[in-house]
Order: structure tokens, then C-alpha cells, then sequence
């Protein structure tokens, strides 16, 4: 479960607040326990875009009151952001949700209701994949606290003369860490072993026609230029957002760059990447395609509308969802389907094979499913439609449409 704890701060965490296009996130915060908030509870919405840059925040005192709680935000427009909620209590957080993907635009948004659930703190959290499942796990009071998507298991320590063991009075719940690997059970089912998953938060960005390449990486900015026979190894400056996009001067230089939050296809292989990024220097503007072509497919589950020329009757029935790990799986119409995928270095795309459940169906969901299945093992590439679709090609053919 991918949660984050956010800094609660009275004003934008960066320059950004300069003045420029803005538009207002709304929604309310509530929570399904039974009970009432002291006079003295605070909620704290933040918005945090490209490399975490502070978009917008709201901070305000409950006063008694309870959920829900309604919030406005004013976050630069033309950018994507990622939303947290949480109620604190005692300075602490109480409660806290899931992040909301908040798409670039320049019209107001309501989100709607954002939903958080009780917070237990823990130490320094690592994730770890075990098969199909991603589990972050850290420690708080002698216990390991594992999150899963749907759950968080409290297990206190138990005897073990190897590695550090953690598990339930009854059995049921057990992880059991030695090294870069570990054990898993959750109620009562047992994982493939687990394996230690390292945290990337860099990014990189290239053009051509002359070469060069761009990456941040935490406070650092390194640029390669004509095909690598220039460096420049720079403290990143703070970032400016106006005009839809994130801007760094290193005036120093007499370099500036920007990052906009905009579909870009590679000029020469015709990958697509999610940001278009543009890197001007003394002599001219250079401009190319920035992140992880993976983030296109990546997040909300896509919902099939069509495959081949037909249009599902009942757009929803199937669904595909895929991970930052390349793991896809959903539902094929009957059956859970599950299985890998790979991006090519010209943008091309293999799924499977796909491993799915053997439950019993209608008629009509066997033929559909067959269908899906049939049309998805064909699959060698994928694009993006003017309209946000997902299209799945083979052979430079849409066999799949889907969105979200």
C-alpha cells in the first residue's frame, strides 16, 4: 500500500507560488470508524507534482467539527499532481489515505470524497515483492507492521534463530526476514518467497539531432550534451512552475530547463514517454522526451471498451491493470488473469503469458473471454489516443481499447 506521509506546511513548499494560472482541487475528507474527532483535530491536503515539487496545501483547524471535511486547494494549472489527505491529531497523524492522481488541466476539479483510515506510525518502511503481491513492511514498538493493498497486519516478534521473525498468536500472519529475502503468509496462505525491492526515484530525460541527456537525481542535475562529449554535474536550483510546466534555471550557465506534463514521442524510435522536456542553452533549444514510458500504463485500472471492431456491450466487464513492475492482471470477463509485461527499447510492448482462474461461466463471458485473451497474446505495441485511450496494437492495429 503505497502511503504517503505528508509534511503538513502553511504555505507552497517551493517558488512555485509565484504569480501565475492557478486552479482549485475541492473535495471532503471523511473516514469509516466510529468516532468522534477532538476540538483540537487538523486536516492537511497536500499536492505534490514532478519530483515531489509543492503544488498547493490547505491546513485548517476542525474546531470541533466532524467528517466530513471539506477542502479547497489552488494548485498551478496545466501540471499533474498526486493529492494526500490526512486528519491530525495532537500534531500526530490519526488518519491518513491514499494518494489521488490529479490530472493536468486548467478547469477546477472536484474529486469528491477522499477516504482515510486509522494510521499506525512505523519505522523506516521497506517493499518487498513476493510473487504477485507487493507488501511494504517497517517496525513500530516491537512489532512489524505489513501493508498490502487492502490490509495492514500488526505481528509482534517471535522466536527465531535466523533472521527477524514476526507472526500472529494463531499462525495465520508470518514474515520472516533473512537478508534480501524473506517469507510471507497472510491469512493463512503462503507467498513465493520475497524479494527486497530497491526505491529509483530518478529521472531522466533525452533528445536527438545532437544528442543529449538529462537526469535529476535527488538535488543533482547531470547533463550529458553532444552525444556525451560535454558533462555538467549541477546543484539542482529550486523549481519554478508558470506557464504549465516545471522550470530550472542554472543561470550560472546560461542553461534553463523545462518539464511539462505532456504525451511525447520520441522522434526517431517512437516511444512515447509521459513528459516532453525542453533544454535551452546559449547556442539554441533543445528538445526531447522525459520519465518511464511504464507510467503511461501504470496506475488506475483500464477499463476495455472494444476489442477488434467490436464494442463491448458492457464496457467494465473487462479490465487491465498494470504496475510500476511490470506485472499486469484483471479480469478477462469470468476469470482473474495475471502475468508480466515488457517494454521493448523501440517501444514495443509483450504481454504475458498469463496465468488466469478457471471458474465457470455463461456462454456469453466464455466467448468474451476467449476473445480478450486471444486478441491480448497478439499484442506488440501500444499508443495513446488523442482522447486518453489505451490502445493495444498488433501489426499496427488496434485489437484493445480501453480507458479509465
Amino acid at each position: 500500500m503505497s502511503k504517503i506521509l505528508i509534511t503538513v506546511i502553511a504555505a507552497l513548499a517551493s517558488s512555485s507560488a509565484l504569480a501565475q494560472e492557478t486552479r482549485i482541487v475541492s473535495g471532503e475528507v471523511t473516514y469509516r470508524e466510529r468516532m468522534a474527532l477532538p476540538e483540537d483535530a487538523e486536516l492537511a491536503v497536500e499536492v505534490l507534482g514532478f519530483q515531489g515539487a509543492g503544488l498547493g496545501s490547505f491546513f485548517q483547524s476542525t474546531g470541533g467539527g466532524q467528517v466530513p471535511l471539506a477542502f479547497e486547494v489552488a494548485v498551478p494549472a496545466g501540471v499533474e499532481g498526486e493529492l494526500s489527505a490526512a486528519i491530525m491529531i495532537d500534531n500526530t497523524i490519526a488518519f491518513i489515505g491514499e494518494t489521488v492522481a490529479i490530472a493536468a488541466g486548467s478547469d477546477d476539479v472536484d474529486i469528491g470524497t477522499v477516504w482515510v483510515s486509522g494510521f499506525t506510525p512505523s519505522g523506516f518502511q521497506t517493499t518487498w515483492l513476493c510473487g504477485d503481491i507487493q507488501v511494504g513492511v517497517g517496525f513500530h514498538d516491537e512489532m512489524a507492521v505489513v501493508e498490502t493493498d487492502d490490509m495492514i497486519f500488526q505481528l509482534p516478534q517471535a522466536v527465531s534463530a535466523d533472521g527477524a521473525r514476526f507472526a500472529s498468536e494463531d499462525g495465520e500472519n508470518e514474515f520472516w526476514s533473512k537478508g534480501h529475502s524473506a517469507m510471507l503468509r497472510l491469512a493463512g496462505e503462503d507467498y513465493p518467497e520475497c524479494a527486497a525491492v530497491g526505491a529509483d526515484t530518478s529521472w531522466t530525460a533525452q533528445g536527438n539531432e545532437p544528442g543529449w541527456r538529462a537526469v535529476i537525481d535527488g538535488e543533482r542535475f547531470r547533463l550529458d550534451l553532444n552525444y556525451g562529449d560535454d558533462r555538467l554535474d549541477l546543484s539542482l536550483p529550486e523549481v519554478e512552475v508558470f506557464d504549465g510546466a516545471y522550470h530550472f534555471a542554472f543561470e550560472a550557465f546560461g542553461l534553463s530547463f523545462a518539464v511539462s506534463d505532456r504525451l511525447c514521442r520520441d522522434d526517431m524510435s517512437g516511444r512515447l514517454f509521459p513528459q516532453t522536456a525542453k533544454l535551452t542553452t546559449a547556442s539554441g533549444v533543445l528538445r526531447g522526451c522525459g520519465g518511464d514510458t511504464i507510467a503511461l500504463l501504470a496506475g488506475a485500472e483500464w477499463s476495455v471498451s472494444a476489442i477488434g471492431s467490436e464494442t463491448l456491450a458492457e464496457p467494465g466487464s473487462v479490465t487491465i491493470e498494470i504496475s510500476a513492475d511490470g506485472r499486469i492482471s484483471g479480469s478477462a470477463g469470468c476469470n482473474r488473469y495475471m502475468g508480466a509485461i515488457r517494454l521493448g527499447g523501440e517501444g514495443g510492448l509483450e504481454i504475458g503469458p498469463l496465468a488466469a482462474t478457471t471458474m465457470a461461466c455463461d456462454a456469453p463471458l466464455v466467448q468474451l473471454e476467449r476473445q480478450f485473451f486471444a486478441a491480448i497474446g497478439t499484442v506488440d505495441s501500444f499508443d495513446i489516443g488523442d482522447d486518453g485511450k489505451l490502445l493495444l496494437t498488433a501489426d499496427g492495429e488496434t485489437v484493445i481499447r480501453a480507458g479509465r
